[in-house]
């Protein structure tokens, strides 16, 4: 099997959970079930215009940034586009391990979105009430996945030798895998005296426990689209999104002794995983008069095809370490080899995996009020069940991962307003959006997403230039190994702050 039983036991490190969510996870799971929600979500990039709005313009129509959300959006425009967006993504992690509070801090450059819109208009608009349409190609960053995030403590407690041996026990040698397997072929565990399943350590103390994770990658969409307008009431449109999806991760963790034979072991885990996918869009908007517009739309599910690759590699520093001084209470060796233990180092080998995965349909509603030309409010609602995600594959068995995705994740409505104030040229913009919190955990652990927005643009009619910042707050937490069912946590506190600047021409 290419994604081995190493992985699954091993780093459960990587579940985003917190600590009573461990009975929700089914055995059989995989860790696939992380990717449904990670590859499912979104967030406002687009043009600095849209992100500035908070996301939110389902009824609104004739912004680029909102064709993939709703297509019918492109029967508003009545003249040709083309923009240019470039962002700055700047990420902060606050890590509270143990008592101890690590800052990390990490920042990225990239292309938000670029779009043109070929505007095709009913000359002979007096004799029917087709007024013409457009297309739309677009490029949007849907998601980003760039973040550092450092924790570090003292734990008084455990070790994660005290996870070797629970994954350990019950097992012979030779059965063992995962982190068992690790912590035995590095002498960090090893069977007691008379039998074959009963296992111990000769290392006794606490460490100090460090982690490095490293995340990067995002989501990136072309969409091509087209909308119509009908009697400058009723607009539609469709559209076909192709999504490219990267994401790796590298993550360090470290623990480091005093006094005792092992001086540091460390667990290196690397993942990178490719995709491509396809979804279809529906939407419509209707005015039933000037200033009031009510709007719809449909996403299918974003069919994805998958590739993955991992390894891990493990080092453990001992400081010559005799394992003949390693006796029980009688004085006998409980370790029948001559070795004295100086640097350990083992690789798993590299798996690569081959999956599929639907992502959530999703549904979204809303409303604008027009005030003419002097300003507008726009305000959707998402809805969502991720719990709907699905997981395929001929490399290994997904009912594990399924039955995680439909325990752990739950339908969310994601809330998002934004309005525009217009003086002569300048415009004025400001947005809120909340994302519902995915996980359906008893924690107590808030995993919502609070998104708040502001922008300007001045606009000269065939040129317009806009800025937009939208500042995110999320929370999560870091199970750093599992043991007796749950395990230490790391509560981490992020804060993304985007900036992105448009540059776009009206023919």
């Amino acid at each position: 099997m290419k994604r081995s039983l190493q992985l699954i036991i091993l780093y459960t490190i990587a579940l985003l959970i917190g600590t009573n969510a461990q009975a929700q996870i089914d055995s059989r799971a995989y860790g696939y079930y992380e990717d449904a929600l990670r590859f499912s979500q979104t967030t406002p990039f687009g043009s600095a215009r849209f992100m500035a709005l908070g996301g939110s313009g389902m009824a609104l129509g004739g912004e680029i940034g909102a064709i993939s959300a709703n297509p019918a959006g492109l029967g508003v425009f009545n003249r040709s586009q083309f923009v240019f967006t470039p962002g700055i993504h700047f990420n902060q992690a606050e890590a509270n391990y143990l008592g101890n509070t690590v800052d990390s801090e990490m920042t990225k450059f990239n292309v938000a979105g670029a779009g043109i819109i070929l505007n095709f208009k009913n000359e002979d608009v007096e004799n029917s009430k087709w007024r013409g349409g457009s297309l739309g190609i677009t490029y949007n960053r849907t998601n980003d996945f760039n973040q550092n995030i450092q924790y570090s403590g003292y734990n008084d407690q455990n070790s994660i030798i005290d996870a070797m041996i629970e994954q350990s026990n019950g097992l012979a040698p030779n059965q063992l895998s995962g982190l068992g397997l690790a912590g035995y072929d590095h002498y960090l565990v090893n069977p007691l005296s008379g039998t074959e399943n009963v296992y111990d350590s000769f290392v006794l103390g606490f460490p100090d426990q460090r982690e490095i994770i490293e995340r990067r990658g995002g989501i990136n969409q072309i969409n091509i689209s087209f909308g119509g307008n009908y009697n400058d009431h009723v607009y539609f449109g469709a559209g076909v999104g192709i999504l490219s999806t990267n994401y790796s991760q590298s993550r360090v963790f470290t623990e480091n002794f005093v006094e005792e034979p092992l001086e540091q072991f460390t667990m290196d885990e690397w993942l990178k995983v490719k995709g491509t996918g396809v979804n279809v869009s529906l939407g419509l908007i209707f005015r039933p008069v000037s200033f009031l517009r009510f709007g719809a739309s449909f996403t299918s599910p974003t069919w994805y095809k998958f590739t993955e690759e991992s390894d891990i590699y493990y080092q453990s520093n001992y400081d010559n370490y005799d394992v003949a001084n390693w006796v029980d209470d009688d004085g006998n060796r409980l370790i029948q080899e001559d070795t004295v233990l100086n640097t350990l180092n083992s690789n798993t080998d590299l798996f690569v995996s081959e999956y599929n995965l639907r992502t959530p349909s999703k549904l979204n509603i809303g409303a604008s009020l027009v005030l003419g030309k002097l300003a507008f409010f726009s305000a959707d609602v998402e809805l969502v069940d991720h719990g709907n995600a699905h997981v395929s594959s001929s490399d290994f068995i997904s009912e594990g991962d399924n039955n995680t995705i439909k325990n752990i994740y739950k339908p969310v409505m994601n809330i998002k307003a934004g309005g525009e104030l217009r003086i002569s040229a300048l415009r004025l913009r400001a947005g809120l959006a909340l994302y519902g919190d995915p996980y359906n955990f008893t924690d107590e652990v808030d995993r919502s997403k609070l998104i708040a927005s502001a922008g300007m643009g001045v606009n000269f009619g065939k040129v317009f230039f806009d800025v937009g910042y939208s500042r995110t707050v999320y929370n999560e937490n870091i199970l750093v190994y599992s043991l007796g069912g749950s395990g230490p946590v790391a509560a981490v506190e992020n804060t993304i702050n985007n900036a992105q600047f448009s540059l776009g021409f009206n023919f």
